[in-house]
C-alpha cells in the first residue's frame, strides 16, 4: 500500500504518456452496459464539439449532433453505424442512451474522470 494516495492528474499523465506511440490508433473499448467498442483516445481538437454537445445555450437536437460527431470521429469504420442498427435490435438490446455512453468512456479514457467529490 502507497504512503499516499497520487492525485487524479497522475493518471492523466500517465494515460497522456502510454498515447505517444499510438496516438490516432484505434483500440478495443469496454462501455458498461454497451460491450466492446473499436475507438480511438481523443486528441485536443474534440474538445469543440464535446463542449459543444452539452452547451445550454443552443438546442438539444444541436447538442446531439455536436455529441454524435464527436462519436463518430473516435469510432472505428462502420462502428457507429453497428451501434445503431443493434440499438434497435430486439435481441441486442443496447440502452437507449448507448451514444452518450460510448461517448462518456471516450472522452474519459486514459483519465483520472469522472473524478469523485473530495467529501466522498
Amino acid at each position: 500500500m502507497p504512503l499516499y494516495e497520487p492525485p487524479p492528474g497522475f493518471d492523466d499523465l500517465l494515460g497522456d504518456c502510454e498515447d505517444v506511440e499510438d496516438r490516432g490508433l484505434f483500440h478495443d473499448l469496454d462501455v458498461p452496459g454497451v460491450g466492446v467498442v473499436r475507438a480511438r483516445k481523443p486528441m485536443p481538437n474534440a474538445a469543440g464539439a464535446l463542449s459543444m454537445s452539452v452547451n445550454a445555450k443552443i438546442k438539444t437536437h444541436a447538442q446531439a449532433g455536436y455529441l454524435t460527431l464527436f462519436v463518430r470521429n473516435h469510432l472505428a469504420e462502420d462502428e457507429f453505424e453497428r451501434l445503431t442498427v443493434e440499438m434497435i435490435d430486439p435481441d441486442r438490446d443496447l440502452p437507449s442512451d448507448t451514444i452518450a455512453r460510448v461517448a462518456r468512456c471516450i472522452s474519459t479514457w486514459g483519465t483520472a474522470r469522472p473524478t469523485v467529490p473530495s467529501s466522498a
